[in-house]
């Protein structure tokens, strides 16, 4: 079943008018910079619109603002459905990100390894030193 236009209408406006919060984490995970994982940004989970997504390790990344104190409740209920989804979900506070970006990046980091590590069709693109490569382990032997 295909997204609702409008849900994609309104994931690429904020694409394009990413909050100050989004732009510093696109800086940092774009371009597969956090150690090779490919992240998303505004990604679709329908009904819902993940701030940031990784795939390989099924990952869901959300930063809340002001706009979601009094709004916990709307925010289990969200987590709730994109766990039933077989997404992991971790949620900070923008201010988190501010006051230290370091350990922010490097709960996400952890977060990635454990997500893939636990899939054993793409456990085996994991290096020695932690970064994640597209192909396996065993194409990069034969130079495939």
């Amino acid at each position: 079943m295909p997204a609702d236009p409008r849900l994609i209408a309104f994931a690429r406006q904020m694409r394009r008018e990413p909050s100050p919060t989004e732009k510093l984490v696109w800086r940092m995970l774009r371009l597969r910079r956090l150690a090779g994982f490919r992240f998303r940004r505004q990604h679709l989970v329908p009904p819902y619109i993940a701030d940031f997504y990784c795939a390989a390790a099924r990952l869901v990344i959300e930063f809340d603002g002001e706009s979601h104190v009094g709004q916990e409740e709307n925010d289990r209920i969200r987590q709730r459905f994109m766990e039933s989804k077989g997404l992991r979900v971790l949620r900070f506070w923008n201010a988190e990100l501010f006051d230290d970006a370091d350990a922010v990046v490097e709960t996400i980091y952890r977060a990635c390894v454990a997500g893939v590590s636990t899939d054993p069709r793409i456990a085996g693109r994991l290096d020695e030193s932690g970064q994640f490569s597209r192909r396996t382990r065993r194409r990069q032997a034969e130079g495939g």
